[in-house]
């Protein structure tokens, strides 16, 4: 039994994006059996296959999913942003066996890490890890809630977004394989595979980061997000 996990905080994201998230996990994990969660303030209109958990914490945005770490510290975890699609079987994604939590290598960004001396606020600690897709075994995750929670005003403060965090802060992290996840908007590779808004089927999820997402699209998008 595999736990599949995602986190829809205020009104970015719709129901639908939650019931389509677990419309393509279902199809494509393989057979393996799985619980599906999610982590919300407003439950209203999401599949009823789904379980919530309702969510408790003053934390906002995108901080909210480390309570993920809280909350599941046993078995298999693999974590889905909302704004991802996915393509086909997740073999890869599935196969890893993780050491510590496991996140994106965000290859699509590669040259974007040294910020102008007049960078913005937001853009002043580049990252390329991603944190759309995570997956942890058991308590692999508790040294990153652990330390967020004992320098959680420091970090709130200095940091805009947990991939940031997790960059630059001593946690222990581990990259998933390249292969899994490209950028709908950057593309796979940045120098050599920058084509946006392309089908890649030699990867098993698609990002739609930096931009407009699933429902704003007009494209072969509209063939896997059901």
């Amino acid at each position: 039994m595999i736990n599949i996990m995602c986190v829809k905080w205020g009104d970015k994201y719709s129901a639908e994006f939650v019931n389509k998230l677990f419309n393509m996990v279902e199809k494509n994990i393989c057979g393996i059996p799985f619980m599906f969660y999610c982590y919300t303030d407003d439950g209203k209109d999401i599949n009823p296959s789904v379980k919530i958990i309702p969510m408790q914490t003053d934390l906002t945005q995108y901080w909210p999913k480390l309570e993920l770490f809280k909350l599941f510290r046993q078995g298999t975890n693999i974590f889905f942003d909302l704004d991802v699609v996915i393509l086909q079987p997740m073999e890869r994604l599935l196969s890893v066996k993780t050491r510590t939590v496991s996140i994106l290598y965000s290859q699509w960004k590669e040259g974007f890490l040294l910020p102008h001396k007049k960078a913005k606020p937001e853009n002043k600690y580049p990252t390329q890890y991603n944190s759309s897709i995570m997956k942890w075994q058991d308590n692999q995750g508790d040294e990153i809630y652990n330390y967020f929670q004992k320098n959680k005003d420091m970090i709130l403060f200095k940091y805009r977004g947990i991939d940031r965090y997790l960059y630059h802060e001593p946690v222990q992290i581990d990259l998933l394989p390249t292969g899994i996840a490209y950028s709908y908007w950057k593309g796979a590779k940045y120098g050599k595979d920058t084509t946006p808004e392309k089908l890649r089927l030699d990867y098993e999820v698609c990002i739609l980061n930096n931009g407009p997402k699933q429902n704003e699209v007009n494209s072969w998008v509209n063939n896997y997000w059901l």
